[in-house]
């Protein structure tokens, strides 16, 4: 493997984090699915795909994560004593400028991780191979006070949007409020399905998804919410599709600042799309609806 002549600095690393592609996070996420099931060289290949596409320097953090997942295969694979020292070493080395946080990853804790590991490392092969793969710490996203994920990254587009609030401590929703400044200050619900705009743009965590959700409150209302799901590589406003049902929702506004939905943020499992002449069987088989009885 290349090595890469120069580790850049970690403010010349934050200025390009935001050009990060959709699908290196989606790959970054994959690989981080696949240490997590201990299968440290698919996470090592699917992190090489992307390193050796990238051509600016951020290819060192990606190069990493690859030298620590590569230790890891070293460690339960090949059971190669010197290939664990080597590669944790010169992960441990690669990541360092990127600590604390970087991509949504705990790099401070992989590091910490990394560091432990190496430590303990046995030096005769037969002692790796006796290592229950439990030993192996998880891959490491990043986490705020509380065990939240990496921060759902918000951009007003206008001055008088709201951020989306926690409801409650342990609610697994955030809301949304109506950013109707440029329309009146209301909007009029009609049993024709419009969008509200809510005046915000988002981004998510590596390997999350945005949800838009109803509030049981404005469904007793007779409000209706279009749920919907917004890709990970979407940048425009949040629009919420609202309208009304049946006479409990006639004449319903809604007001500059109503909270009106709910956004969830949700994990993705990527996959690819693999053509095959046919299906492994089941019980079920092709039933369709109602097949399995009332």
């Amino acid at each position: 493997m290349a090595r890469v002549r120069e580790i850049p600095s970690r403010a010349a690393q934050l200025a390009l984090e935001p050009t990060i592609s959709t699908e290196h996070r989606a790959e970054l996420a994959k690989g981080a699915a696949e240490w997590d099931a201990k299968q440290f060289f698919d996470a090592h290949e699917t992190w090489e795909e992307i390193w050796q596409v990238e051509r600016r320097s951020i290819r060192s953090f990606y190069q990493g994560l690859i030298l620590l997942a590569a230790g890891l295969h070293h460690w339960t694979g090949t059971h190669r004593p010197r290939g664990v020292r080597i590669k944790l070493s010169s992960g441990i080395e690669r990541l360092a400028p990127y600590a604390p946080t970087y991509l949504g990853v705990d790099v401070s804790t992989m590091i910490a991780d990394a560091a432990a590991l190496l430590r303990q490392a046995p030096d005769r092969p037969a002692a790796l191979a006796d290592t229950s793969l439990d030993h192996f710490p998880p891959f490491r996203w990043a986490v705020t006070d509380g065990g939240r994920l990496g921060a759902l990254r918000v951009r007003r587009l206008r001055a008088a949007a709201q951020l989306p609030t926690h409801g409650s401590e342990l609610a697994s929703g955030l809301d949304l409020y109506a950013e109707l400044s440029e329309v009146g200050g209301s909007l009029q619900l009609t049993q024709m399905p419009q969008p509200v705009p809510t005046g915000i743009a988002c981004a998510p965590p590596p390997g999350y998804e945005i949800q838009i959700r109803p509030r049981s409150g404005l469904t007793r209302r007779g409000v209706e919410i279009g749920w919907g799901t917004v890709d990970a590589d979407y940048r425009g406003e949040l629009l919420v599709s609202m309208s009304l049902r049946g006479p409990a929702g006639r004449g319903y506004r809604i007001e500059h600042g109503d909270r009106i939905a709910q956004l969830v943020v949700a994990p993705v499992a990527l996959t690819a799309v693999e053509e095959v002449d046919e299906l492994d069987d089941t019980e079920r088989g092709a039933g369709g609806f109602g097949s399995t009885g009332r």
